[in-house]
């Protein structure tokens, strides 16, 4: 992260003891989740105030590259799989002489075309969720 050491001395300066700041570029870097971040942070052990816990977060994933960064490798993974599946089943169609095969496999080709198209738009979007 390019912007970690402002992030840090902005923080520091405010008050946040530094071990604090480093479990939380560490858990932003891991994909932790959000509410599992700020749970430790406002805990009877860290003691960080829930406004500046929510405020470093905010600055630490979009230094990060996004708060779902992570979570749309999935997206993706997805969508790969449905992806080669449709393949599969047009190579099956298209070398197959059965008549009625065609047409089962056509059927079958209609929902992963669906989950290709509701997992791949979501995802480029940034906005795949599982």
């Amino acid at each position: 992260m390019k912007n970690f050491n402002s992030i840090k001395e902005k923080y520091v300066s405010l008050g946040v003891p530094e071990k604090h700041i480093d479990y939380t570029f560490n858990a932003v870097k891991s994909g932790s989740k959000r509410e599992i971040i700020v749970k430790n942070l406002t805990s009877d052990v860290r003691n960080v105030d829930h406004k500046s816990a929510n405020c470093m977060l905010d600055d630490m994933f979009s230094a990060n590259g996004g708060e779902f960064k992570y979570e749309n490798r999935s997206g993706y993974i997805y969508s790969i799989f449905y992806l080669i599946a449709i393949v599969v089943l047009l190579l099956f169609i298209t070398f197959s002489n059965n008549d009625s095969l065609v047409i089962k496999l056509s059927f079958a080709l209609i929902p992963f075309l669906v989950l290709f198209l509701r997992t791949f738009i979501p995802t480029l979007k940034g906005k795949f969720r599982e």
